[in-house]
Order: C-alpha cells, then structure tokens, then sequence
C-alpha cells in the first residue's frame, strides 16, 4: 500500500484550509493559556499563528519540491504523501513552539516542547494515515473511472475502423525537423509510435523494417507537435506526444493516467489536465 502511486497536488486550498483550521482551533479552544488574553489580542494571536502555518506550509513543501523533484513528477506514492505531512506538521510544531516561547520567555521550554510538538505528532499520526489512505482511494476511483470512459470511446473508435484508427495520407512521409531547421527524420505516420521530451532535446520512438528504433532530435516538443497532424497525434503530458492509431488501452491509478501504446512496454502518463481533452477528442471524432 505505502508503494502505490499518489497523486501529489498543491495548491491554494493546501495552504488556506490549514491556517484557517489554525487560527479557528486557538480562537476557540483557546490552548497554552489563550484564555487570559483579551478578546483583540486572542484575534491577534490566533491570526499570528495562522499566517505562520501557512507561511511553513508553503516553505515546507517548497523544499520538498527542490530536493525531490523527480519523484514528486513520476514517483510519488502513499508512503511518501505520509512523510510529506508528518515533515509538514513537525515544522509547523516546532514553529509554534517557537512563538510560544518567544511569547512566553520563562515557560518551562521542555515541558512546551512535549506539549505542543510530541503531543502534536502523535495525537496527529493515526487521522494523516486515515486521511491520506481516503485520498488514495478517492483518487484511485476516480482514475479507474476516467480510464473506463475513455477507453469505451476507445473501442467504438476502432469498431468505426477496423480495430484500428486510421491516420490520413498514411502513405506520405512526416518530415521531422530539428532546431536548425533541417529535415532530420522522414517517417511513414504509421511508423510513428510516440515522442519523449529530455532537456534540449526530443526522442522519437518508431518502427522501420519491422524494428523499433529511437532518433534523438534536437528540438522541442512543442515544435515536433506542430509539425504533426493533430487529428491522430496528442500532447497527453508536458513530456510525451503519442500516436492514437497506435493506443490500445488507458490504465488508471491513484497519481494519473497511463496509456499502453502497441508493442510499447513504456507506460505513458497522462497530465491530469489532459485527461478530459483526451476523452473530448474520442467523442468528438465518433459523432
């Protein structure tokens, strides 16, 4: 389970829902001796630490991001989710007991410390664990379903044309052009498999006599896509542009979708903003 893929998402909600859980929680419960302020400096305080949550929050999986880059884009999982909030919520502990402290300079720092970071971690361990095992299955559900639709439109496609799609002016040659605007590679569009992003320059993967062979061309993806034609071809992530004659099968996990191309053993992913244009693109070629 802890191996399973995990989508790994970000956004403004990641960052207000925990300041806002915050500043409430100590408005209310009024904790650590909250109780003897004032009404305005209680408002004041709760919302000090609210903005300091948020603020770890962002600084946190900032870091996350920079030294993991990597694995956030292609290998994050379950387990790795549960490690992100555990480093989340030791930060913002420890941030909080630093502001205490600050605020209450001959507080018994180590009793503080038990109360407020340990205590935190482990009342907290067993509802992140429950929390991200819903997503996981939330997320998976919800892959699985993506997978399924389009993979129907999929089949009604190929049962239209022979269980294969069809790519027009098949016989005439693509002409792949690099960034010195030279004709690098002339391929019949049935032997074009899929393209694969790497820095400054792309992989393209396809079929001559009967062998599978990769040509690296120095160019953009975005450059290759528009020497394509778009009614077969498609952008499915930031890294890949695929052939549709050639997918046989859309896969659904937890993280993304993948897509299984003809005698191809690489799994292709499918950002999750393209998913629906994907499934948009199937409908709109059966009508």
């Amino acid at each position: 389970m802890l191996n399973k893929p995990h989508p790994f998402i970000f956004n403004r909600f990641s960052v207000l829902l925990p300041a806002l859980i915050t500043f409430f929680l100590l408005l209310v419960l009024q904790p650590f001796e909250f109780a003897e302020l004032s009404m305005e400096k209680l408002f004041i305080r709760s919302a000090i630490f609210g903005v300091l949550v948020g603020i770890t929050v962002v600084a946190s999986v900032s870091i996350v991001k920079k030294v993991f880059p990597q694995t956030i884009d292609k290998k994050w999982t379950v387990g790795k989710e549960m490690l992100l909030f555990l480093f989340v919520l030791t930060n913002i502990s420890l941030g909080v007991f630093a502001f205490l402290l600050w605020f209450n300079p001959e507080t018994d720092w180590g009793g503080l410390f038990v109360s407020v970071v340990i205590r935190t971690l482990a009342i907290s361990l067993f509802p992140i664990m429950v929390l991200v095992l819903y997503e996981q299955n939330h997320h998976q559900r919800k892959k699985r379903h993506e997978a399924e639709r389009i993979n129907k439109e999929l089949e009604k496609k190929q049962a239209e044309q022979g269980e294969k799609m069809h790519l027009p002016n098949a016989s005439s040659k693509l002409s792949l052009v690099a960034e010195n605007k030279k004709v690098t590679l002339q391929i019949l569009p049935t032997d074009l498999f899929f393209v694969k992003s790497e820095g400054n320059y792309v992989e393209v993967f396809y079929r001559q006599n009967q062998k599978f062979q990769k040509e690296l061309i120095r160019n953009s993806l975005k450059a290759i896509e528009e020497q394509l034609p778009d009614s077969h071809f498609f952008r499915c992530h930031k890294r890949f542009l695929i052939n549709l004659a050639h997918l046989i099968k859309v896969e659904g996990n937890a993280r993304n979708l993948e897509l299984n191309l003809e005698n191809i053993e690489e799994k292709i992913p499918v950002s999750r903003s393209k998913s629906e244009a994907l499934l948009r693109h199937f409908q709109q070629k059966a009508k």
